[in-house]
Protein backbone atom coordinates (compact mmCIF):
# COMPACT_ATOMS: atom_id res chain seq x y z
CA UNK A 1 0.00 0.00 0.00
CA UNK A 2 1.00 3.37 -0.53
CA UNK A 3 2.57 5.42 1.74
CA UNK A 4 3.23 9.38 2.49
CA UNK A 5 6.87 9.28 1.44
CA UNK A 6 6.01 7.67 -1.99
CA UNK A 7 3.08 9.81 -2.36
CA UNK A 8 5.30 13.15 -2.01
CA UNK A 9 8.15 11.23 -3.85
CA UNK A 10 6.70 9.20 -6.85
CA UNK A 11 4.58 11.60 -9.42
CA UNK A 12 2.93 8.64 -10.46
CA UNK A 13 1.74 7.53 -7.41
CA UNK A 14 0.60 10.88 -6.62
CA UNK A 15 -1.38 11.20 -10.32
CA UNK A 16 -3.42 8.29 -9.53
CA UNK A 17 -4.26 9.07 -6.05
CA UNK A 18 -5.34 12.83 -7.31
CA UNK A 19 -7.46 10.69 -9.60
CA UNK A 20 -9.32 8.38 -6.52
CA UNK A 21 -9.82 12.02 -4.93
CA UNK A 22 -11.74 12.58 -7.80
CA UNK A 23 -13.26 9.54 -9.07
CA UNK A 24 -14.68 9.83 -5.30
CA UNK A 25 -16.28 12.91 -6.13
CA UNK A 26 -17.59 12.51 -9.47
CA UNK A 27 -19.57 9.05 -7.64
CA UNK A 28 -21.20 11.36 -5.24
CA UNK A 29 -22.36 13.60 -7.93
CA UNK A 30 -23.53 11.64 -10.32
CA UNK A 31 -25.83 9.81 -7.76
CA UNK A 32 -27.04 13.44 -5.99
CA UNK A 33 -27.89 14.47 -9.94
CA UNK A 34 -29.69 11.49 -10.72
CA UNK A 35 -32.07 11.67 -7.64
CA UNK A 36 -30.87 9.59 -4.56
CA UNK A 37 -30.31 10.61 -1.15
CA UNK A 38 -26.71 9.77 0.79
CA UNK A 39 -27.38 8.32 3.81
CA UNK A 40 -25.83 7.47 7.01
CA UNK A 41 -26.21 4.42 8.83
CA UNK A 42 -24.12 2.27 11.18
CA UNK A 43 -20.93 0.82 10.89
CA UNK A 44 -20.87 -0.80 13.62
CA UNK A 45 -23.45 -3.35 13.98
CA UNK A 46 -24.82 -5.88 16.49
CA UNK A 47 -26.16 -8.06 13.41
CA UNK A 48 -24.19 -7.57 10.04
CA UNK A 49 -25.90 -9.32 6.72
CA UNK A 50 -25.38 -13.00 7.66
CA UNK A 51 -23.31 -14.03 4.45
CA UNK A 52 -22.21 -17.27 4.40
CA UNK A 53 -18.96 -17.24 4.34
CA UNK A 54 -17.70 -13.29 5.44
CA UNK A 55 -15.58 -12.95 8.33
CA UNK A 56 -16.93 -9.13 9.98
CA UNK A 57 -14.64 -7.49 12.50
CA UNK A 58 -15.33 -7.69 16.07
CA UNK A 59 -14.94 -4.08 17.63
CA UNK A 60 -16.00 -3.75 21.80
CA UNK A 61 -17.69 -0.81 23.10
CA UNK A 62 -17.59 0.00 26.61
CA UNK A 63 -19.68 2.40 28.90
CA UNK A 64 -17.99 4.50 31.59
CA UNK A 65 -19.42 1.50 34.18
CA UNK A 66 -17.03 -0.83 32.36
CA UNK A 67 -20.77 -2.53 30.87
CA UNK A 68 -18.66 -3.77 27.71
CA UNK A 69 -20.93 -4.43 23.84
CA UNK A 70 -19.46 -6.26 21.31
CA UNK A 71 -20.24 -5.05 17.98
CA UNK A 72 -19.06 -5.84 14.19
CA UNK A 73 -17.66 -3.76 11.97
CA UNK A 74 -19.86 -3.31 8.39
CA UNK A 75 -18.97 -5.77 6.02
CA UNK A 76 -21.93 -3.85 3.81
CA UNK A 77 -24.43 -1.42 4.77
CA UNK A 78 -27.34 -3.21 3.05
CA UNK A 79 -29.02 -3.70 6.45
CA UNK A 80 -29.22 0.20 6.87
CA UNK A 81 -30.41 0.87 3.06
CA UNK A 82 -33.12 -1.47 3.27
CA UNK A 83 -34.56 0.06 6.53
CA UNK A 84 -34.52 3.29 5.10
CA UNK A 85 -36.16 1.88 1.62
CA UNK A 86 -39.30 0.21 3.72
CA UNK A 87 -39.46 3.29 5.83
CA UNK A 88 -39.87 5.46 2.51
CA UNK A 89 -36.64 7.00 0.68
CA UNK A 90 -37.03 5.74 -2.79
CA UNK A 91 -33.29 6.30 -3.69
CA UNK A 92 -30.89 6.03 -1.39
CA UNK A 93 -26.69 5.49 -1.50
CA UNK A 94 -24.15 5.15 1.12
CA UNK A 95 -19.94 5.48 0.42
CA UNK A 96 -18.10 3.68 3.42
CA UNK A 97 -15.37 2.01 4.27
CA UNK A 98 -15.94 -1.86 5.12
CA UNK A 99 -14.29 -4.58 6.63
CA UNK A 100 -13.91 -8.15 6.39
CA UNK A 101 -11.54 -10.35 8.19
CA UNK A 102 -9.16 -13.08 6.29
CA UNK A 103 -8.83 -10.97 3.18
CA UNK A 104 -5.41 -10.97 1.66
CA UNK A 105 -3.58 -7.78 1.46
CA UNK A 106 -3.20 -7.06 -1.77
CA UNK A 107 -3.83 -8.07 -5.40
CA UNK A 108 -7.57 -7.15 -5.87
CA UNK A 109 -8.02 -7.64 -1.76
CA UNK A 110 -7.99 -5.58 1.50
CA UNK A 111 -9.27 -6.31 4.95
CA UNK A 112 -10.65 -2.73 4.25
CA UNK A 113 -11.60 -1.31 1.17
CA UNK A 114 -14.04 1.86 0.01
CA UNK A 115 -17.91 0.45 -1.26
CA UNK A 116 -20.34 2.36 -2.71
CA UNK A 117 -23.99 0.53 -2.21
CA UNK A 118 -27.22 1.80 -3.74
CA UNK A 119 -30.84 0.92 -4.11
CA UNK A 120 -33.91 1.65 -6.10
CA UNK A 121 -37.67 1.12 -4.45
CA UNK A 122 -39.70 0.35 -6.19
CA UNK A 123 -36.63 -0.90 -9.03
CA UNK A 124 -35.39 -3.84 -10.94
CA UNK A 125 -32.17 -4.77 -10.87
CA UNK A 126 -32.34 -4.42 -14.63
CA UNK A 127 -32.09 -0.69 -13.92
CA UNK A 128 -29.34 -1.47 -11.69
CA UNK A 129 -27.30 -2.37 -14.68
CA UNK A 130 -27.98 1.16 -16.34
CA UNK A 131 -26.82 2.77 -13.04
CA UNK A 132 -23.95 1.13 -13.43
CA UNK A 133 -22.96 1.17 -16.68
CA UNK A 134 -23.88 4.87 -16.51
CA UNK A 135 -21.67 5.52 -13.38
CA UNK A 136 -18.65 4.19 -14.90
CA UNK A 137 -18.84 6.29 -18.42
CA UNK A 138 -19.76 9.50 -15.87
CA UNK A 139 -16.58 9.02 -13.71
CA UNK A 140 -14.91 8.48 -16.90
CA UNK A 141 -15.85 10.89 -18.44
CA UNK A 142 -15.28 13.42 -15.12
CA UNK A 143 -11.41 12.12 -15.66
CA UNK A 144 -10.74 12.02 -18.72
CA UNK A 145 -10.08 8.20 -19.44
CA UNK A 146 -11.68 6.15 -22.45
CA UNK A 147 -10.38 2.91 -22.07
CA UNK A 148 -10.23 0.65 -18.99
CA UNK A 149 -6.51 -0.71 -17.79
CA UNK A 150 -6.34 -4.13 -15.74
CA UNK A 151 -2.98 -6.39 -16.27
CA UNK A 152 -2.28 -4.48 -19.72
CA UNK A 153 -5.66 -5.30 -21.19
CA UNK A 154 -7.62 -2.42 -22.50
CA UNK A 155 -11.08 -2.54 -22.07
CA UNK A 156 -13.84 0.05 -24.05
CA UNK A 157 -15.78 1.55 -21.65
CA UNK A 158 -17.78 4.32 -23.58
CA UNK A 159 -19.58 1.51 -26.09
CA UNK A 160 -22.85 -0.55 -25.21
CA UNK A 161 -21.95 -2.65 -22.51
CA UNK A 162 -22.86 -6.85 -22.98
CA UNK A 163 -25.37 -8.58 -21.14
CA UNK A 164 -25.66 -12.14 -20.98
CA UNK A 165 -27.17 -14.92 -18.70
CA UNK A 166 -25.35 -16.98 -16.56
CA UNK A 167 -26.60 -20.14 -18.75
CA UNK A 168 -25.26 -19.22 -21.86
CA UNK A 169 -22.52 -18.41 -20.56
CA UNK A 170 -22.20 -22.17 -19.75
CA UNK A 171 -23.35 -23.59 -22.71
CA UNK A 172 -20.57 -21.18 -24.65
CA UNK A 173 -17.30 -21.62 -22.04
CA UNK A 174 -18.54 -25.46 -20.91
CA UNK A 175 -20.70 -27.10 -23.35
CA UNK A 176 -23.18 -27.79 -21.25
CA UNK A 177 -26.64 -26.48 -20.50
CA UNK A 178 -26.84 -25.28 -17.08
CA UNK A 179 -30.59 -26.16 -16.75
CA UNK A 180 -29.25 -29.80 -16.10
CA UNK A 181 -27.09 -29.00 -13.44
CA UNK A 182 -29.28 -27.00 -10.99
CA UNK A 183 -28.92 -29.64 -7.65
CA UNK A 184 -26.16 -30.56 -5.72
CA UNK A 185 -25.90 -33.93 -6.81
CA UNK A 186 -25.87 -32.89 -10.87
CA UNK A 187 -22.99 -29.90 -10.35
CA UNK A 188 -21.18 -32.76 -7.96
CA UNK A 189 -21.21 -35.06 -10.95
CA UNK A 190 -20.04 -32.39 -13.12
CA UNK A 191 -17.37 -31.05 -11.44
CA UNK A 192 -15.70 -34.45 -11.02
CA UNK A 193 -16.35 -35.30 -14.49
CA UNK A 194 -14.36 -32.26 -15.20
CA UNK A 195 -11.68 -33.27 -13.34
CA UNK A 196 -11.67 -31.77 -9.92
CA UNK A 197 -11.60 -33.15 -6.79
CA UNK A 198 -14.76 -33.61 -5.13
CA UNK A 199 -15.83 -34.73 -2.10
CA UNK A 200 -18.87 -35.61 -0.14
CA UNK A 201 -19.94 -32.18 2.12
CA UNK A 202 -19.20 -29.86 -1.09
CA UNK A 203 -22.33 -27.72 -1.30
CA UNK A 204 -23.53 -26.95 -5.03
CA UNK A 205 -21.91 -23.40 -4.74
CA UNK A 206 -18.41 -24.24 -3.84
CA UNK A 207 -18.37 -27.07 -6.83
CA UNK A 208 -20.42 -24.32 -9.04
CA UNK A 209 -17.41 -21.99 -8.78
CA UNK A 210 -14.93 -24.17 -9.14
CA UNK A 211 -15.88 -24.77 -12.66
CA UNK A 212 -16.82 -21.28 -12.69
CA UNK A 213 -13.70 -19.49 -11.71
CA UNK A 214 -11.57 -21.56 -14.03
CA UNK A 215 -13.37 -21.80 -16.90
CA UNK A 216 -15.43 -18.86 -17.54
CA UNK A 217 -14.57 -15.83 -15.14
CA UNK A 218 -11.35 -14.86 -16.64
CA UNK A 219 -12.41 -14.79 -20.22
CA UNK A 220 -15.48 -12.19 -19.42
CA UNK A 221 -15.13 -8.33 -20.25
CA UNK A 222 -12.24 -8.42 -22.35
CA UNK A 223 -13.47 -6.72 -25.12
CA UNK A 224 -15.92 -4.73 -23.54
CA UNK A 225 -17.38 -4.78 -20.05
CA UNK A 226 -20.04 -7.72 -19.68
CA UNK A 227 -22.75 -7.98 -17.02
CA UNK A 228 -23.87 -11.74 -16.30
CA UNK A 229 -27.05 -12.13 -14.72
CA UNK A 230 -29.84 -14.97 -13.93
CA UNK A 231 -28.05 -17.02 -11.59
CA UNK A 232 -29.20 -20.80 -10.14
CA UNK A 233 -30.99 -20.37 -7.83
CA UNK A 234 -28.96 -22.14 -5.09
CA UNK A 235 -26.22 -19.22 -5.23
CA UNK A 236 -28.11 -16.30 -3.91
CA UNK A 237 -30.80 -16.28 -1.07
CA UNK A 238 -31.95 -12.73 -0.54
CA UNK A 239 -33.28 -12.21 -4.04
CA UNK A 240 -36.40 -12.60 -5.93
CA UNK A 241 -36.74 -15.27 -8.43
CA UNK A 242 -36.69 -14.58 -12.12
CA UNK A 243 -39.96 -14.09 -13.59
CA UNK A 244 -38.89 -16.39 -16.78
CA UNK A 245 -37.71 -19.84 -14.42
CA UNK A 246 -38.38 -19.83 -10.66
CA UNK A 247 -35.20 -22.08 -10.80
CA UNK A 248 -32.84 -18.94 -11.08
CA UNK A 249 -32.88 -15.78 -9.78
CA UNK A 250 -32.63 -11.78 -9.96
CA UNK A 251 -28.77 -11.22 -9.23
CA UNK A 252 -26.00 -10.36 -11.42
CA UNK A 253 -22.39 -9.82 -11.43
CA UNK A 254 -20.34 -7.08 -13.68
CA UNK A 255 -16.72 -8.38 -15.04
CA UNK A 256 -13.81 -6.36 -16.91
CA UNK A 257 -10.66 -8.30 -17.98
CA UNK A 258 -11.67 -11.02 -16.05
CA UNK A 259 -12.38 -8.94 -12.92
CA UNK A 260 -15.39 -9.05 -10.73
CA UNK A 261 -16.74 -5.27 -9.99
CA UNK A 262 -20.05 -5.62 -8.03
CA UNK A 263 -22.70 -8.18 -7.30
CA UNK A 264 -26.15 -7.31 -7.23
CA UNK A 265 -30.00 -8.50 -6.75
CA UNK A 266 -33.09 -7.85 -7.55
CA UNK A 267 -33.87 -7.61 -4.03
CA UNK A 268 -36.51 -10.27 -1.98
CA UNK A 269 -38.76 -8.05 -0.32
CA UNK A 270 -40.78 -11.29 1.48
CA UNK A 271 -39.71 -10.76 5.40
CA UNK A 272 -40.36 -14.59 6.25
CA UNK A 273 -38.76 -15.46 3.62
CA UNK A 274 -36.08 -13.57 4.11
CA UNK A 275 -36.11 -14.91 7.58
CA UNK A 276 -35.98 -18.80 6.35
CA UNK A 277 -32.94 -17.98 4.47
CA UNK A 278 -31.27 -15.83 7.29
CA UNK A 279 -31.78 -18.05 9.81
CA UNK A 280 -30.42 -21.61 7.32
CA UNK A 281 -26.91 -19.12 6.87
CA UNK A 282 -26.92 -18.48 10.47
CA UNK A 283 -27.21 -22.43 11.17
CA UNK A 284 -24.59 -22.99 8.14
CA UNK A 285 -22.17 -20.29 9.72
CA UNK A 286 -22.13 -22.75 13.01
CA UNK A 287 -21.81 -25.95 11.11
CA UNK A 288 -18.37 -24.48 9.42
CA UNK A 289 -17.37 -22.82 12.59
CA UNK A 290 -17.59 -19.12 11.52
CA UNK A 291 -18.47 -16.23 14.26
CA UNK A 292 -21.52 -16.33 15.19
CA UNK A 293 -23.86 -13.24 15.67
CA UNK A 294 -27.56 -12.89 15.73
CA UNK A 295 -30.11 -12.46 13.13
CA UNK A 296 -31.55 -8.85 12.86
CA UNK A 297 -35.55 -9.42 13.11
CA UNK A 298 -35.94 -5.96 13.04
CA UNK A 299 -34.46 -6.15 9.46
CA UNK A 300 -36.79 -8.72 8.80
CA UNK A 301 -39.92 -7.14 10.38
CA UNK A 302 -39.01 -3.96 7.85
CA UNK A 303 -38.72 -5.59 4.33
CA UNK A 304 -41.95 -8.00 5.15
CA UNK A 305 -43.90 -4.66 6.27
CA UNK A 306 -42.54 -2.09 3.31
CA UNK A 307 -39.57 -2.21 1.79
CA UNK A 308 -40.97 -2.36 -2.12
CA UNK A 309 -39.96 -4.38 -4.74
CA UNK A 310 -36.12 -3.06 -5.05
CA UNK A 311 -32.66 -3.42 -7.04
CA UNK A 312 -29.33 -2.77 -5.57
CA UNK A 313 -25.55 -2.91 -5.80
CA UNK A 314 -22.45 -2.92 -3.75
CA UNK A 315 -19.17 -1.75 -5.92
CA UNK A 316 -15.44 -1.57 -4.66
CA UNK A 317 -14.27 2.05 -5.40
CA UNK A 318 -10.32 1.13 -5.24
CA UNK A 319 -11.03 -1.74 -8.06
CA UNK A 320 -12.73 1.42 -9.75
CA UNK A 321 -9.70 2.97 -9.19
CA UNK A 322 -7.50 0.63 -10.37
CA UNK A 323 -8.85 0.47 -14.02
CA UNK A 324 -9.50 4.07 -14.37
CA UNK A 325 -5.86 4.58 -13.31
CA UNK A 326 -4.47 1.50 -14.99
CA UNK A 327 -2.66 0.72 -11.25
CA UNK A 328 -1.19 -2.31 -11.52
CA UNK A 329 -2.81 -3.89 -8.39
CA UNK A 330 -4.98 -2.28 -5.20
CA UNK A 331 -1.87 -1.72 -3.66
CA UNK A 332 -1.71 1.50 -5.42
CA UNK A 333 -4.75 3.21 -4.43
CA UNK A 334 -5.15 2.13 -1.02
CA UNK A 335 -3.35 4.67 1.73
CA UNK A 336 -1.68 3.01 4.25
CA UNK A 337 -3.35 -0.19 5.18
CA UNK A 338 -3.64 -1.96 8.63
CA UNK A 339 -0.67 -4.13 7.43
CA UNK A 340 1.57 -1.28 6.70
CA UNK A 341 0.93 0.66 9.75
CA UNK A 342 1.34 -2.42 11.91
CA UNK A 343 4.80 -3.79 10.24
CA UNK A 344 6.31 -0.24 11.52
CA UNK A 345 6.12 -1.01 15.25
CA UNK A 346 7.62 -4.31 14.49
Amino acid sequence: MVTWRELRDNPRLKQTFDKKMDAIKAVRDFFWENGFKEAITPTALISTDQEKYFDPMPVYFHEPNGTEYRLFLATSPEIGLKKLLAAGWPKVFQMLQVFRDYEEFGNTHNPEFTMIEWYRGPGTYWEIMDDVENLYKYVAKKLGVDKLRYKGIETEIFIQWERISMKELWQKYVGVNLDDYLTTETMNALTKERGYQVSDDDTYESNFYKIFLNEIEGKLGIEKPVFVYSFPSLLASLCQSDPNDNRYVERFEFYVNGLELGNAYGELNDGKLQAEHLHENYEFRKKIGKMLYPVDEDFNQAVGESMPKAGGIAIGIDRMVMLMTGAKDINEVIFESAKDQTERYK
